[in-house]
């Protein structure tokens, strides 16, 4: 599983325990909540690499991906395909985070200048682009949030999580 670290990202192998149904031949792997399905991968590790993209302004091929060393390129453009139908709801949580942690102050304080995402996701041409600026929008609100109020986004992406109704649609394979 691909996960990250205070030093950086990290491949590494995870041992858990099957277990079998009572009276049953059916077993069953619990997985963590942070797992995403088949991926291999971290949902942290997953929303930071289509972050990396969105924000770039660049195409999927040139832009400057920290993380390169670890799944190709294509398998973020499946990853934003797979999550666009999530997109609003996934904006929803992550703004609900940032804004509760914040709290009293009015989040406008947090963000003096606003916060949108880069235009390049608003001019450039996606098959659903409501619902890309929307998941962008979000992924704004957790990357930007989370240095803005000087904490860790994975808690917030932790605090997110625990808010969302039903699984992401990345999971599917």
């Amino acid at each position: 599983m691909i996960v990250m670290t205070d030093n950086g990202v990290v491949l590494t192998r995870l041992l858990r325990r099957r277990w079998r149904l009572s009276g049953t031949t059916i077993t069953h792997l619990d997985r963590s909540p942070d797992e995403v399905g088949r991926l291999h991968g971290t949902l942290f590790v997953v929303l930071l690499r289509l972050w990396l993209w969105l924000s770039s302004g660049k195409g999927l091929h040139v832009y400057d991906d920290i993380l390169d060393d670890h799944g190709c390129r294509r398998t973020v453009q499946r990853w934003l395909h797979r999550l666009l139908p999530d997109g609003v709801r996934l904006q929803q949580v992550l703004r609900t985070a940032v804004i509760e942690r914040f709290e009293p102050q009015p989040v406008e304080m947090l963000f003096p200048r606003g916060l949108s995402p880069p235009g390049a996701v608003r001019c450039r041409r996606w098959k659903d682009p409501d619902a890309t600026y929307s998941l962008a929008t979000g992924l704004a609100f957790l990357f930007d949030g989370a240095r803005a109020l000087a904490i860790s986004a994975t808690v917030l992406l932790a605090e997110a999580h625990r808010r969302l109704d039903g699984p992401l649609g990345i999971a599917a394979a």
